[in-house]
C-alpha cells in the first residue's frame, strides 16, 4: 500500500468525487488534513456517503489566517511531516503558506515524495513574486497542473516536464450524468416561463455577483442586443454585493421580462435545467469552474481571451467549437460575438461538443489515471 498525506486549506465540496475515489483506492493508504473555511465555501459533509466510512482518515487542523487570509498558517502540518514515514506528501500549491514551505521541506529531507497540486505559475507574476515562486516549486519532486497553460510557463522557466502531470479539475462528473438522462425532454418555455418570450436565446450567468465577475459588461452588451427589440433572454443566477447595482441597470429588461435573477441557488437539479435548456453560459470576467458546470450540462460557454487572468478551467473552452473568447473587457467583441453565436450555431451539435471535453479530461476517473501515472513513476501523457 502506498501511504500518502494531503494537506489542504479546506476540504471544498466541489472536490468530494475525487477526494472520495482517491480515498477508496485499494492500493493507496491515504489521509486528509484540510482547515475550515472563512470565504463561505462548502465544504465536503464526511458525515454522508463514503466519506461517512472513512471519517477516521478525514482530519481537521487549525488554520490561522492574516493579510486578509492571503497568508495561512496550518496547526499540525509539520507535526505529521515529522511523525511516522510516509510516502507521498501533498500540498496546495500557494507560497503564501508558510507551514507548507517548513512542511515540504522537511519531508524532502526525510525522504518523502514531495507533490503539489494547484495552478503553478499564471504567467504575469514579475520581480521578486516570481523569484519566490520559482524558489517555492523547487521545493516538491512533482507537480500536478490544472491545465497545460500551466505546465508550459513552468517548463519555459526550467522546470524538468517529466515532473509535471496535467490532472485537470471536476465536479460531480457521475451525478451530472444521471441528471441529464433525467432533464431530457423539459419543456424550455415551461422552466422560463418567467421571460415574456421564452423561445427567445437563453444566455446565463451563474456564480457569485463580485467585481471580479464583470457582470456590467454582460448586461451592458445585452441591453445593446434588445435595443430595438428582445433578442436574447439573459437569466443571472447567484447572490453576492453587486446584485443591487445589477438590478439597477437592468431596470429595462427586468420590466420588460428578458432579465431574470434567480438568487443564490444550490439546488443542482435546478442548476442543471437551466443550463442545459440555455444557449450560452457567459462569464466576462474569470470563468473558473463555471466552465465545467455549464459544459457538463452541454452548454457552451464565454469567457475574456487573456488567460494570464483566467481560472485554469478556461482551457476547457475550445474557441468556436464549445464555445468562444471575446477580447478582454471589450463590450462591443462580447456583443457581437453573442449576437453571432446565437445565430449561427447547431445547439444540438454544440451540446454534444460541450460534453466531450468533459467526458475526456474534466472528471475524477481520468484524474484517477493521472495520479496512477505518478505513482508508478510513468512520464506524464501532456
Amino acid at each position: 500500500m502506498i501511504k500518502i498525506k494531503f494537506f489542504t486549506d479546506l476540504a471544498p465540496h466541489y472536490r468530494g468525487p475525487i477526494w472520495s475515489a482517491i480515498l477508496n483506492h485499494p492500493d493507496w493508504d491515504v489521509n486528509f488534513f484540510y482547515g475550515d473555511s472563512k470565504t463561505g465555501i462548502e465544504g465536503i459533509d464526511i458525515e454522508k456517503g463514503s466519506f461517512s466510512s472513512n471519517k477516521d482518515r478525514m482530519h481537521k487542523v487549525k488554520n490561522y489566517w492574516w493579510k486578509d487570509k492571503r497568508i495561512i498558517w496550518q496547526s499540525g502540518v509539520i507535526r505529521e511531516c515529522c511523525g511516522p514515514k510516509f510516502d507521498y506528501a501533498f500540498f496546495t500549491s500557494e507560497m503564501s503558506r508558510p507551514s507548507s514551505w517548513i512542511a515540504a521541506a522537511i519531508c524532502r529531507l526525510r525522504g518523502i515524495q514531495v507533490v503539489f497540486w494547484a495552478h503553478g505559475l499564471y504567467g504575469k507574476e514579475k520581480g521578486l513574486k516570481l523569484w519566490m515562486k520559482k524558489i517555492f516549486f523547487h521545493l516538491p519532486n512533482k507537480f500536478l497542473m490544472y491545465e497545460r497553460r500551466g505546465k508550459e510557463i513552468l517548463i519555459e522557466h526550467g522546470f524538468k516536464p517529466d515532473n509535471l502531470y496535467v490532472v485537470f479539475n471536476s465536479l460531480d462528473y457521475d451525478a451530472h450524468k444521471l441528471l441529464n438522462q433525467k432533464l431530457q425532454g423539459l419543456d424550455k418555455e415551461k422552466v422560463f416561463s418567467f421571460f415574456k418570450d421564452p423561445s427567445l436565446p437563453v444566455l446565463i450567468f451563474i456564480g457569485r455577483l463580485t467585481k471580479e465577475k464583470k457582470l456590467d459588461m454582460l448586461l451592458q452588451a445585452v441591453n445593446a442586443i434588445n435595443e430595438k427589440s428582445p433578442k436574447v433572454n439573459l437569466v443571472v443566477m447567484g447572490g453576492g454585493t453587486e446584485r443591487d447595482k445589477l438590478e439597477d441597470m437592468g431596470k429595462i429588461g427586468l420590466e420588460n421580462k428578458w432579465l431574470h435573477f434567480t438568487g443564490p441557488c444550490y439546488d443542482e437539479e435546478v442548476i442543471g435545467k437551466y443550463l442545459s435548456l440555455s444557449d450560452l453560459c457567459v462569464s466576462p470576467g474569470n470563468i473558473g469552474l463555471t466552465a465545467i458546470h455549464s459544459l457538463s450540462f452541454g452548454t457552451p460557454a464565454c469567457t475574456h481571451d487573456n488567460m494570464r487572468n483566467q481560472g485554469p478551467e478556461a482551457a476547457a473552452i475550445e474557441n468556436g467549437y464549445n464555445g468562444f473568447f471575446f477580447k478582454e473587457n471589450n463590450v462591443d467583441d462580447l456583443r457581437i460575438k453573442i449576437e453571432n453565436w446565437v445565430k449561427n450555431t447547431d445547439r444540438d451539435l454544440v451540446r454534444e461538443r460541450s460534453y466531450e471535453i468533459v467526458d475526456k479530461y474534466y472528471n475524477p476517473y481520468y484524474q484517477i489515471t493521472v495520479f496512477e501515472q505518478l505513482f508508478s513513476g510513468k512520464k506524464p501523457e501532456m
